[in-house]
């Protein structure tokens, strides 16, 4: 990522723009979609993890593995950047925000394997790694059990909705058999869709957005990864009743039925 004084000004513009919308949410839970849409719609957008650092860093605990794709220059100016992003949408008079939650066993599992390059930097003092499957896989499963933080997950809602827009989402879940919420607090005209009804969302999104004929767009997110044979050895093999405490988080439990949690349960048991 590049900086400048000129391209920072001229996003400055774009965060007070009117109809601006910041899309926030945790990593992998659905939000591809939603940006691809509000381009086509041409509703200036931005989005964003955290207002802290690059979520990697608060994700795992090998934070020294983190840092070796990170620049330490740019990484500073980076965080920097955030800061007086944050600012500058602090002084609007209202901010629309949009933000999403997925069944938390899926959210974690997509998110390690988008970061696998993370994990093999230890996984390079043996020689096999890459080379052989079962091994390979024995490397990951430890660090998917010893690297991951599952607290920036369950805590997300607290640590950046909260914290940094005072806006508390929990009082404003009262039934989770919704699909979305819309929470209006302390300036904030906020949108909390479940992933899971995404596709059924775009009538919502219009509503919210001010937009009759708001439609939903396809990310084009390549589905074919590189690490998909890898991925659905994970998924056979790995016991995620070891995860299931991800549903007891309050807000997981706030947010899904017990119906949906039951069903989340039984997909990842078989």
């Amino acid at each position: 990522m590049k900086f400048s004084i000129a391209r920072q000004r001229a996003f400055d513009q774009t965060l007070r723009e009117k109809d601006f919308v910041l899309v926030y949410q945790m990593g992998k839970v659905g939000s591809s979609s939603i940006e691809a849409s509000l381009e086509h719609a041409g509703i200036p957008s931005w989005h964003i993890h955290t207002f802290d650092d690059n979520e990697e860093f608060q994700m795992y605990r090998n934070t020294k593995d983190v840092a070796c794709f990170f620049d330490w220059p740019v990484h500073t100016a980076y965080k920097l950047t955030l800061s007086h992003r944050l600012r500058v949408l602090k002084k609007r008079d209202r901010l629309k925000i949009i933000t999403l939650v997925r069944d938390p066993v899926a959210t974690v599992v997509s998110r390690f394997f988008q970061d696998l390059h993370i994990q093999f930097i230890e996984g390079k003092k043996n020689e096999s790694i890459h080379g052989d499957m079962d091994t390979t896989l024995k490397h990951l499963t430890h660090a998917f059990e010893n690297q991951m933080r599952l607290t920036y997950f369950t805590e997300w809602f607290d640590r950046e909705l909260k914290r940094q827009f005072g806006i508390d989402v929990f009082p404003h879940i009262t039934d989770p058999t919704p699909t979305h919420w819309h929470i209006n607090q302390g300036g904030c005209d906020v949108l909390l869709l479940k992933c899971e009804a995404i596709n059924q969302s775009a009538e919502v999104l219009g509503e919210f957005l001010n937009q009759s004929n708001f439609s939903l767009q396809s990310s084009n997110e390549a589905s074919n990864k590189w690490y998909s044979a890898l991925y659905q050895r994970f998924k056979e093999t790995y016991p995620f009743e070891r995860l299931f405490g991800l549903y007891d988080a309050p807000i997981y439990k706030a947010i899904y039925s017990e119906e949906e949690i039951s069903r989340f349960k039984r997909k990842w048991s078989t």
